[in-house]
Order: structure tokens, then sequence, then C-alpha cells
């Protein structure tokens, strides 16, 4: 099939999360299986001052929004010929990628911008797509746009909507339809939905028009049908919900391996991790934790929020410090006042907790080589990477059962991690004592960690569901 993806950002060229990862890799996945697919991104200023090598313009236009047109080029990839950038300077010509006053404009321009970039590459290339894969709010309006303005021409094209994250929806002022070209479309008449009266919600869109819509994880395409996950949207979710199904996300297996990290003190792989106890005494040392290696070490790398759980984590600190050995290792930044708070325990516990505000690509992979144990206690967790970078490292997960988590991590017999389910601090310490009694019989808990290591989270499986999800969307476009 032919397949052009719609995502405002892409590993490794623009990347603030987990959807840059998924369209990064997802599409070389599919090309390895025999697809023809295509990705279609904004060309911010970012991208402009790496002085990434592109080809073009290839084409150039005016988009129409509201009552002005902005200019457009169409840039192509040097080192990756399969992806194009939209260069509209009025959307991205500044440094930030989203967060700005105007983002409802901003990523109707884009939505506009591939609707134009499609008819060139018909007219041009002679290419054009049968399925197209729209990814988070960003790209809810190409979805919307092809089942209404551009129906005529492009009516024949099946379209599959990615939820990455429910909680970010572009909900925005109601003028914004006047703006994009667009009506009500149904949304609120038709009951389908709380909290979409007097506004224009651009991920409600995508999950209204598309053929099928998709999460990153089985559980949690279970879980946004609910009032607890739904985030106001269950009511159109459900009202479509034989139309709705989960894929986990995967990882680079090639970029994510233990055996050929640069980034680690000492190679090592599923059957002998002997390599493993040297990150671990890299780790300790680098960050200023006493070198031990019976010591359990524990490994963060998230956002700071509470969505991930950091407030548990926080309210757990105090009896992990005073009744275990082990020490704590965090990378991350987010809200203020938990960043403080574990600073404050890192000047209080020098030597059993380290704490670093920010991103470190490097550290992050020794953090996943040199702990013992991850921990993601998230009060919800669309897929999450974490957990599976951390089984690929052999650092056993502990985490919270929703989402992604509750898909990839399991307790008991045969499990790979350890597990809780109530989010509040008691079971989560609970947790983290199983696993710590766990870690002091060294037979055991190699068990747990090699299983880990050994299963496949690479993106080969998950390029063969959505291979399915597609045909299942030109079938239903069909009807």
């Amino acid at each position: 099939m032919n397949v052009l993806f719609v995502a405002a950002e892409v590993a490794p060229y623009v990347k603030t999360g987990g959807l840059a990862d998924v369209a990064g890799s997802l599409p070389a996945a599919l090309r390895a299986a025999g697809h023809d697919v295509r990705v279609i991104m904004p060309r911010y200023r970012a991208l402009r001052d790496q002085q990434m090598p592109m080809t073009g313009p290839i084409g150039a236009s005016f988009l129409p929004v509201g009552v002005r047109a902005e200019e457009q080029r169409i840039w192509r990839g040097i080192d990756d010929e399969f992806l194009y950038f939209l260069d509209i300077p009025a959307a991205f010509e500044r440094a930030a990628i989203y967060g700005e006053p105007d983002d409802a404009r901003r990523f109707i321009l884009f939505a506009r911008g591939v609707m134009d970039a499609m008819q060139h590459l018909r007219e041009v290339d002679g290419w054009q797509p049968d399925v197209v894969h729209g990814h988070d709010w960003h790209a809810a309006l190409v979805i919307n746009y092809l089942k209404s303005y551009y129906a005529y021409t492009f009516g024949h094209i099946a379209t599959v909507f990615t939820i990455h994250n429910l909680s970010y929806q572009g909900q925005v002022h109601p003028d914004v339809a006047q703006l994009a070209g667009l009506h009500e479309g149904g949304l609120v008449e038709n009951g389908m939905g709380v909290g979409l009266a007097n506004s224009f919600n651009f991920m409600a869109r995508g999950i209204l028009f598309a053929d099928v819509v998709t999460t990153v994880s089985p559980t949690y395409a279970r879980e946004i049908l609910g009032n607890e996950y739904g985030e106001r949207l269950d009511g159109l979710l459900r009202s479509r919900q034989d139309r709705v199904t989960g894929i986990l996300n995967g990882i680079d297996t090639t970029v994510f391996d233990p055996h050929t990290d640069r980034h680690l003190a000492a190679p090592y792989r599923a059957g002998d991790v002997t390599g493993k106890t040297a990150c671990k005494a890299a780790l300790q040392q680098a960050l200023g934790l006493e070198v031990n290696p019976a010591r359990p070490l524990l490994g963060i790398v998230s956002r700071l929020v509470e969505q991930k759980g950091l407030e548990l984590l926080h309210g757990v600190m105090p009896w992990l410090l005073r009744e275990t050995d082990a020490q704590v290792v965090i990378l991350g930044s987010g809200q203020t006042y938990l960043q403080e708070a574990f600073l404050r325990r890192a000047e209080q516990h020098a030597g059993r907790v380290a704490v670093r505000i920010g991103f470190d690509a490097a550290l992050a992979q020794q953090i996943y080589a040199g702990s013992d144990a991850f921990l993601m206690p998230s009060r919800f967790e669309p897929c999450g990477l974490g957990q599976l970078i951390a089984l690929r490292y052999g650092s056993v997960p502990i985490v919270r059962a929703t989402g992604g988590l509750a898909d990839t991590v399991r307790e008991g017999l045969t499990g790979n991690g350890f597990v809780f389910h109530r989010y509040d601090t008691k079971d989560f310490g609970d947790a983290i004592w199983r696993a710590l009694s766990c870690y002091r019989d060294p037979a055991s808990w190699a068990m747990v960690r090699e299983r880990g290591m050994r299963e496949d989270h690479s993106w080969d499986t998950a390029a063969q569901q959505y291979a399915g999800v597609y045909e299942w969307a030109r079938r239903l476009m069909r009807r």
C-alpha cells in the first residue's frame, strides 16, 4: 500500500515526546515490509538553523486561511527521501514547536498545506496514498478535510487517526471553525461528547471523521472509552468504538541495544550481563553516588509531572530512604515544585539520591543500563517507551497497571517486572518492597531480568498490525 504519515514531529529531526518516535520508526518498519510510506511534517525554524540537508523547494503555493493566504514551500529530505517538509513561515518560522497563542491557526495552515502537498505528489510525482495516517490533534484536520472539504478530490483515500495522548486535544474558541472553513460537523448535535459545545476541538474531529481510530496500546484503547480516562471525549469514542483499536508502540532496537550502545561503559546482552556491573559502577561514580554493587539502584527518566506519578515517588521517598538501602537517580524536568522537592532530597541524601534536571540522551541510556530497576508509577500512560527500553537494558520495571504499562509488564511466575494497581503511595511502596526482596535473591532477580531482556519489542510486530488496520480502514471506507 501507499501510506502517507502526517505528524507534527518526527524523530530524530524534531522530538518533544513519544509521537516523534512513532513517526520516525514505524514508517521504516512498514517500508521494510514492502509498503511505500512517506511522511510529512512542518519545517520548523530549528531545522533551518541546524542546516538539515533537504532539496527544494519542489513546490510552492498559497494556503487560504480565513480572509488571508499564506505562502508555503515544499521541501524533500536528502538523507531521507521519503520525508517532506512543509515550509510555512507564518506558522513555523519561530522557536516554539507548540504552545503558541496562535497554535490553532498554525495547524490549520499545516492541514491545508498537507492537502496542497498531496495534490503536488499526485500531479508531479504520480504518487498518491491509499491511506492517510494522521497523528494526534495537530493532524486531525487533515482527516476532517479529506472527508469533507476535499472529499471530491481525495474521497477514495482511507484514513487512520492515532491518539497518542487524549489529554492534548487542541480545544479552542468556536470561531476557529470559520477560520478553518469547517462547520460544526455533528459533534455536539449528536450528543457524542461532553464539553464540546462552544468550542472547536481538533482531536474530536480526527476521531469523528477517521475510518479507523487507533491508540498506542490495547489497554489505553479500552480505558479511554470510560469517564476516568476519556477526557470528556468518551461519549464520542464510545459512539465509534467498533472502529477503535490499540496497537502497542515498539522501540528502535538498533538504537536501544546495550550490546552496541556507544554511551555505555561496557557492552552486554541477554545471556551475558557481565558488562552491566561496569555500567552500574560508572553511573554511580558519575553521579556522586556510593559505588557499591550490592546497593539496588532505582532509575527514573521522565517528565516530572503528576501524570507520570512523580508525586507518588515524592511521597514514597522518605520511607524508601529510611527503610531500604536503595539508591535513586532521577533525570527529567517538569513541574517546578517536583523539581525542587527532588533536588532537596538529593542535597539531604548525598550518596543515595542523584537528580539531574533537563534531558540528556546519553545519560538517559546510562541510567537504563546502570540501574537495577526502573520506576514508572504513572497515573495514566497511553503506551510508555521507558519500560520497553528498560526491559531491553535489563532494568526491571516497577509500574502501575495502566495503559501500555499493563500490556507490557507483568508480575508472577513468568513475570518481567513488578506491578501495582491503586494509585497511592502504599501500593507503590509495596511493589518496590517486593522488587527489593526479589533483588536479594540473585538467582530469582536474574530470571526476571533475563525474561525482559529476551522479549521482542521491535517495530516489526506493530508494523504488521498497522498494515492490517490500513486494510480494515480501506474496507470500511468502501462501504
